[in-house]
Parts: C-alpha cells; structure tokens; sequence
C-alpha cells in the first residue's frame, strides 16, 4: 500500500508500480464512489460492455424466436407487470 497526495487540480497519481501490476493504460475509465474518507475506483470497459449487451441482446432475441414470443407479447407482460397483474 502507498501513500498519493491530490493535486491542487483534485488530480491523483496512480503509483507505476501500481499501474503496471494492474496493466493500466493512459486512457483507461474508471467509476468512482466514495463514502465517509475512503474513495473507490473500479475501471470499467465501455466497449466491452456494449459487445456483452449485444451478445445477450441476441441470445434473447433467438430464444424468445424459438419459443414463438413476440415484442407485443414482452409489452404486454411488462404492462401487466407495471399494474400489479
């Protein structure tokens, strides 16, 4: 564990040590959330979030295909489901 000081711009420098363990790169994203004195950050990977929805996009797509359930039936379901039906 090390020690990071803010910057008089809020900006915080990850150790290279650190950043080389983890195989962290300049353009790298993160989402932070702090609570009370501590900070996280998790690095997240947009592109490869969007290719795992698409993915399971199309799985649902070809099973509700062969199960013969249609987008009306999915909006009625989820108009039922809305009312307490």
């Amino acid at each position: 564990m090390v020690t990071v000081k803010m910057s008089r711009k809020g900006q915080l420098v990850v150790p290279k040590e650190l950043r080389e363990k983890l195989g962290m790169s300049p353009q790298d994203e993160f989402i932070a959330a702090g609570e009370r004195d501590y900070i996280i950050f998790k690095r997240v990977n947009l592109p490869r979030l969007r290719e795992e929805f698409e993915e399971l996009s199309s799985m649902a797509t070809r099973v509700a295909g062969e199960r013969g359930i249609t987008p009306r039936d999915i909006r009625e379901e989820i108009e039922k489901e809305r009312k307490g039906e």
